[in-house]
């Protein structure tokens, strides 16, 4: 699933392509991904719509018009392109919206798996209708602060690995990024989330903000079928420590890479390394 740097990878991507222009028509080929909205009414609000800016939240992607915003959840698959109607980037099959832009081009979302999702809200209470409300804040940017993080973990008995995954806490993290900021922190995924010393969530912070700005950098990471609105691959599956690296020999202590399930997620750890 594309975690923050994708789809910031993909706001960026989008925003210079489509910022400024206006939607002239919609064509839905699959209904059950406008969520929460009616496909009529959906289609009528976003008619002659002129898309201000494209940006992110976390996992959220956002097109901002004048008096609405609409969010998309990539989930597994989702991917959005720029191109001429009659070319795909992406395979035709797995097309299940397009929008005819102003300058003749067409903004198209492809997903093969079909959980993607899109709503439209009025900007007012959009944050309140979509739930993004309840979300953490971005670790980016020397954020959150030390405070916020520590009173947030003293309340918590979870398992750092849950812990760190929870939106409502960090908002942007998925399996991959936990894994590797947990490696760069030297703290071992199944630890119990209130043990955690001072010392320790700091160490947390700065890998979460170190990890996710490389990989902003180097347009995400990509294992499975994550590409760019451009059909670019990103780069930072080249710097994983840990992720995907089950029996190879750790890059810190020389002992092997273990994988188990935590949390209900594939963890990769070093036993010697992460305490």
């Amino acid at each position: 699933m594309p975690e923050l740097p994708e789809v910031r990878t993909v706001a960026v991507f989008l925003n210079k392509k489509v910022a400024n222009l206006s939607i002239l028509n919609t064509e839905c080929f699959f209904e059950k991904m406008i969520w929460r909205n009616e496909v009529n009414e959906f289609k009528k609000e976003v008619s002659n719509q002129k898309i201000l800016r494209v940006l992110n939240y976390g996992k959220y992607l956002m097109f901002e018009f004048k008096d609405w915003m609409m969010i998309s959840h990539l989930r597994m698959e989702g991917k959005w392109s720029v191109s001429p109607k009659e070319i795909d980037i992406y395979n035709k099959n797995h097309l299940r919206l397009q929008f005819e832009l102003s300058n003749g081009e067409y903004l198209k979302y492809y997903d093969s798996r079909k959980f993607g999702t899109i709503e439209i809200w009025k900007k007012d209470d959009y944050l309140e209708l979509s739930g993004m409300e309840k979300l953490g804040p971005e670790p980016l940017n020397s954020k959150p602060s030390f405070q916020y993080l520590k009173d947030k973990a003293a309340k918590s008995n979870s398992l750092i690995k849950a812990f760190i995954l929870d939106q409502s806490v960090l908002c942007g993290i998925g399996n991959i990024y936990a894994n590797e900021i947990l490696f760069a922190a030297n703290i071992h995924p199944e630890r119990i989330t209130k043990s955690l010393s001072d010392k320790e969530i700091n160490k947390i912070l700065k890998a979460s903000n170190q990890i996710l700005e490389r990989a902003i950098n180097l347009k995400g990471t990509s294992i499975h079928s994550y590409k760019s609105g451009d059909g670019e691959i990103g780069q930072f599956q080249h710097e994983l420590k840990v992720h995907l690296r089950k029996d190879e020999e750790c890059y810190e202590c020389g002992s092997k890479i273990v994988k188990k399930q935590v949390a209900g997620r594939g963890t990769y750890f070093c036993k010697i390394c992460q305490h």
